[in-house]
């Protein structure tokens, strides 16, 4: 089982647990209501897989909340940056 290490990924796997366990919502009910392979689900959650953006929102969604609701977590972007090297780009020179 590989698992991944980006910190970010980790951070929206663990608030997509917090979320489905509030809801009480059953993993492979989430799944079949999102139109996704329930190992595919099961592999997010448990870090094995980084998803694209379209699986997060039929995720969302399936879950009863919008997108936005499911980036809305708690996390140091900062540090982020800073740890994987990634700069911030700066506004185009006006000629």
């Amino acid at each position: 089982m590989k698992v991944i290490e980006d910190k970010y990924f980790t951070a929206l796997a663990d608030h997509i647990k917090t979320i489905l366990d509030a809801k009480e919502i059953d993993v492979a009910d989430l799944a079949a209501a999102a139109n996704l392979d329930r190992r595919q689900v099961y592999r997010l959650l448990n870090k094995e897989h980084i998803p694209k953006l379209s699986t997060l929102v039929r995720i969302s969604l399936a879950a009863g909340i919008e997108p936005q609701q499911l980036f809305a977590l708690k996390f140091d972007f900062e540090t982020y940056m800073k740890e994987n090297n990634i700069l911030k780009v700066s506004r185009k020179k006006k000629k």
